[in-house]
């Protein structure tokens, strides 16, 4: 949930010209001109397929200039353009308000609590770790609570595909257990318990329904609202997908001590809102 309202901030305040993933890509390359794309790739945490892909985009975009290293044809350093470098200025005011709003519910002391744990789930040396205070030309990308979340997100998929599969993703079981929880529940109620906007939950539950999980129909007292509930092969699926979604929050918290957990989890919720 954290990740989904970044990605709202994010759209708000900095728009859609850049990701957060590219803005990561140029901010490095304004802290380190001329470094390999292995390099950036790492900084940026992206991996090998995405960061070529993307960097790719970029160049033909014009906002990165790429070349071969001489001394060694198969390294490419990357370096900002003129467009580049502007993109990064224009962008970093609304990055910032974005890490700011993002903090906004918590207390100075819950934000250094905040970003030590989410540099731990993320696996990141604490070293690269501090509280973004203010805005200034060029923002480490490691300090950026954003960047943060963004990364332990990317945590959660890798242990999500090794531990439960791709039956079912995250948002999917998220609907599916509120359905159990709430059986009968409409359209609108279900979203809200598994944090989704309305456009992604009308998307995701006709996916649903044609995959024979989720069973829909009208409310007989209101011709707007759609009832849902799970099918027999919905509720067989989420108590078999129950077990290995306990490892992946097993898993994800495994940085942190036992005692660490509730309260961790209770930071990210106000972070998210919840």
């Amino acid at each position: 949930m954290a990740q989904q309202v970044h990605t709202r901030l994010w759209s708000e305040y900095v728009g859609t010209e850049l990701t957060a993933p590219q803005f990561a890509v140029l901010l490095v390359l304004a802290l380190e001109p001329g470094a390999d794309q292995r390099t950036v790739g790492e900084r940026a945490s992206l991996d090998k397929a995405t960061m070529a892909e993307m960097v790719a985009r970029l160049v033909r975009r014009g906002l990165v200039l790429r070349r071969r290293d001489p001394a060694d044809g198969r390294r490419k350093l990357l370096a900002l353009s003129q467009s580049g470098a502007q993109a990064v200025r224009e962008a970093t005011g609304g990055v910032v308000r974005v890490q700011r709003t993002l903090f906004e519910p918590l207390s100075p002391d819950e934000q250094l609590e905040l970003v030590r744990t989410m540099a731990r789930i993320a696996r990141m040396e604490p070293a690269a770790v501090a509280v973004i205070a203010d805005a200034r030309p060029t923002l480490d990308a490691q300090r950026a609570i954003g960047y943060l979340i963004r990364v332990a997100q990317q945590v959660h998929t890798k242990l999500w595909s090794e531990k439960v599969g791709t039956e079912l993703t995250a948002p999917q079981y998220a609907v599916l257990d509120a359905l159990e929880t709430e059986p009968g529940a409409d359209q609108r109620t279900v979203g809200e318990l598994a944090s989704l906007d309305k456009a992604t939950m009308a998307e995701m539950v006709s996916r649903l329904v044609r995959r024979g999980l989720v069973l829909r129909r009208r409310d007989p007292s209101d011709g707007r609202r759609n009832l849902l509930s799970l099918s027999p092969t919905g509720q067989e699926l989420l108590h078999r997908s129950t077990a290995g979604v306990r490892e992946v929050q097993e898993a994800l918290l495994a940085s942190l001590e036992p005692h660490e957990h509730a309260p961790a989890l209770a930071l990210l919720a106000k972070a998210a809102r919840l």
